[in-house]
């Protein structure tokens, strides 16, 4: 008499391995469905990036240097104090519609901040910073010429938005 007792352990422990194996699928599944409903994060970090791309790269870039990341004082202490003046409401929204931060569909606010390399900071600008919701930050490392004196010195912009 044949007996096929001996099966059962192993297709026991081929069917519990398949079933564990298909709910942990299935919980890794569902979590990375929520992820997107749970923060903002991603999209005013983008925000910031291509801010501060608009702004180091455009707005601010020194005449005729030819390089990335160089700057002309005149022109950033112009943008701070003037366009990101956050008293002159009309100003302000017409630098953030420069940065591409304001439209009819989105709307962000900006904050910038320029410090020297030690951390001291040289010249901040915009709303002050909300405590409770999602902020995107980035941080470029720039050289600032003054272009009536030919003094240089490295700096970092540091764009917040949110």
């Amino acid at each position: 008499m044949k007996s096929d007792s001996a099966q059962i352990t192993i297709d026991y422990v081929t069917g519990m391995g398949i079933f564990l194996l298909s709910v942990a699928f299935v919980f890794q599944f569902m979590y990375s469905l929520f992820i997107p409903f749970q923060s903002s994060s991603d999209e005013v970090t983008l925000a910031a990036d291509r801010a501060s791309t608009v702004l180091v790269e455009r707005l601010l870039a020194a005449d005729r240097s030819g390089a990335v990341n160089v700057i002309d004082r005149e022109k950033l202490y112009y943008f701070n104090n003037t366009k990101l003046n956050h008293s002159n409401e009309i100003g302000y929204k017409n630098a953030l519609r420069e940065l591409g931060l304001f439209s009819n569909e989105i709307i962000f606010d900006m904050n910038m901040s320029v410090a020297y390399l030690n951390g001291t900071i040289m010249n901040q600008s915009g709303p002050e910073l909300p405590e409770n919701t999602d902020i995107g930050k980035t941080r470029r490392l720039v050289l600032i010429v003054n272009s009536s004196t030919g003094y240089n010195e490295t700096a970092v912009i540091s764009v917040r938005v949110w």
